[in-house]
């Protein structure tokens, strides 16, 4: 299968050309190949490639950056996702969209479900949820939502605290904001067995919008937490403690954008339909953690 695969540079994009590269042809662009300001360029780019299948895994993520570059993240969450659709429709091949949790404003006291009403609370999240309804007008789509994204590539959570236990004395982490923590290789297998339904001809009713999390749900601060402990398990020195680290409030802690509260999102409709298992998310996190020190030493 040929597969237009769109921010390989980013954390799932990296992941994803690492995976699907030595069993598919994978066309993989970034910011510097795929100008994303520019819609003509976007349709030429793909009608020149003719794939088989689009993967959108590109995405303006800076939360608080988005509430002053509202234009850009408007491009690159929406108007691009658009193009990608309308040119997939034309040409009648399938597309792989990725969204987020920040779709929705995070009052609902149960996890989400995939047709619960979007209210976004950010600009991020306003031009993701609109990246997502373009997208639907090609009815052959896939929308992946997920959350907490993480990986030994680029920037995240995980990372951080990886960092900074190694670094600080003490530190301050929100424990009021409920989500599942995800590693791209996650995510990066649930894209492939979606493919290897489409390669299968499996797909007739499976086309819509699904939640793809790890199982399990934490808060920021005893993800932190989790992380300091493995990290101790794993012999790592730490210069921060536990003890020292600090349960405190959203409100304690401003940030431009708002967030949502429970970004919790069931992923039971994915795993009922691919009849698989998604990993708890504190394993994909020692799993990870494991990686991020085999690559140190």
């Amino acid at each position: 299968m040929r597969i237009f695969l769109t921010g390989k540079n980013g954390q799932l994009g990296y992941q994803l050309e690492h995976d699907l590269k030595n069993t598919h042809e994978v066309i993989s662009m970034d910011r510097n190949t795929l100008d994303l300001v520019n819609l003509q360029f976007i349709e030429d780019a793909v009608l020149k490639v003719k794939p088989d299948l689009i993967i959108n895994a590109v995405a303006y993520t800076n939360v608080d950056k988005a509430e002053k570059e509202k234009d850009l993240a408007y491009q690159v969450n929406a108007l691009a996702p658009k193009l990608l659709a309308k040119v997939a429709k034309e040409i009648d091949i399938p597309m792989i969209h990725i969204s987020t949790d920040y779709i929705f404003d995070g009052e609902k006291k149960e996890t989400y479900l995939e047709d619960d009403i979007a209210n976004p609370l950010s600009v991020y999240g306003k031009t993701k949820w609109q990246g997502e309804e373009f997208v639907r007008s090609n009815p052959k789509h896939f929308i992946l939502r997920t959350s907490w994204v993480f990986s030994h590539h680029g920037q995240n959570f995980l990372k951080t605290i990886f960092k900074l236990a190694q670094e600080k004395n003490s530190l301050n982490v929100v424990d009021d904001q409920l989500g599942s923590p995800t590693s791209v290789k996650t995510l990066s297998k649930a894209i492939q067995i979606i493919i290897s339904n489409l390669e299968k001809k499996n797909n007739l009713n499976f086309f819509g919008t699904y939640h793809v999390t790890s199982d399990g749900e934490t808060n920021w601060y005893l993800y932190a937490k989790k992380t300091l402990d493995i990290m101790e398990s794993l012999n790592v020195e730490l210069k921060l403690k536990k003890n020292d680290l600090n349960a405190i409030a959203s409100s304690q802690y401003p940030q431009i954008a708002k967030r949502p509260k429970n970004s919790i999102l069931n992923n039971e409709k994915f795993k009922k339909t691919f009849m698989i298992e998604l990993p708890h998310w504190e394993d994909v996190v020692e799993n990870t953690l494991k990686e991020m020190i085999r690559k140190l030493n």
